[in-house]
């Protein structure tokens, strides 16, 4: 009589990779758990790096809850967004060093454009409109004035300013800096009459009217024309001909 072999099956293989498996999981747990809980990458210095106008010292502050805690176990995201409670903060990231140390590197929003308050204050606004904070009552910021309707209580730091006339600034100006970069340090203000833009040469004093076509170029008609030329201070520079800087008197 022949016998029957018994067909063993791979059950017991399973059964071995998930002893397996959970074994190791518990060990890295238990691993992750113990480094995360022991003194030796307790965080000692903070280094703050990429600031201009945002105090370290207000960095530090806004961080210093951190110190002592366990290095490993701090959460980035809570960093994050600690920081990015300063309207001026863009960007962040962290670099952890075993084994006290973290290293923050800030890229801040710069300042474009100032707005002018109804009563008369200045604040500073980045490319996107975001009014940012003001740290001194010193204008370090060497950027162009926009004289607006906003009182004061309407510009706080953080918010996003959305008006159709500064929307339109803000494009040209943003045009100015990529199409004709070396024209910046000329502007001073800009303001609307008829609904048409105006700009304040700041070393002239003149006012004059920028081109919506070949913007670069008539610029530098204009520079060429003020340097080798006789305009008037109260004067007004017309660009929107082509090919042509047009004078006009101080009134019109």
């Amino acid at each position: 009589m022949n016998k029957v072999r018994k067909r063993r099956g791979n059950s017991r293989y399973y059964l071995f990779f998930f002893l397996s498996l959970l074994i190791a999981s518990s060990l890295g747990i238990g691993v992750w758990y113990t480094l995360t809980h022991v003194n030796l990458f307790q965080l000692k210095k903070i280094n703050i790096n990429g600031t201009t106008a945002i105090p370290d010292s207000l960095i530090q502050k806004a961080t210093s809850h951190y110190l002592g805690a366990n290095l490993l176990s701090i959460s980035s995201a809570d960093i994050k967004r600690d920081l990015h409670k300063f309207s001026r903060v863009k960007d962040v990231k962290l670099r952890k060093k075993l084994l006290h140390s973290l290293d923050i590197n800030i890229e801040e929003r710069k300042g474009v454009l100032y707005v002018k308050s109804y009563e008369g204050d200045l604040y500073p606004i980045d490319a996107e409109g975001v009014v940012l904070a003001k740290y001194s009552t010193v204008y370090n910021e060497d950027i162009p004035v926009f004289s607006t309707y906003y009182v004061g209580k309407q510009l706080k730091a953080g918010l996003r300013l959305k008006k159709n006339g500064l929307t339109r600034i803000l494009n040209l100006h943003q045009r100015i800096q990529k199409e004709a970069p070396d024209f910046i340090p000329y502007i001073s203000e800009y303001f609307f009459i008829d609904n048409t833009i105006n700009i304040v040469d700041a070393k002239h004093g003149t006012r004059l009217i920028p081109s919506e076509d070949d913007l670069a170029n008539q610029l530098k008609r204009y520079i060429f024309v003020q340097e080798n030329g006789n305009i008037d201070r109260r004067g007004v520079v017309d660009l929107r001909f082509k090919n042509q800087v047009v004078v006009k008197a101080g009134n019109k």
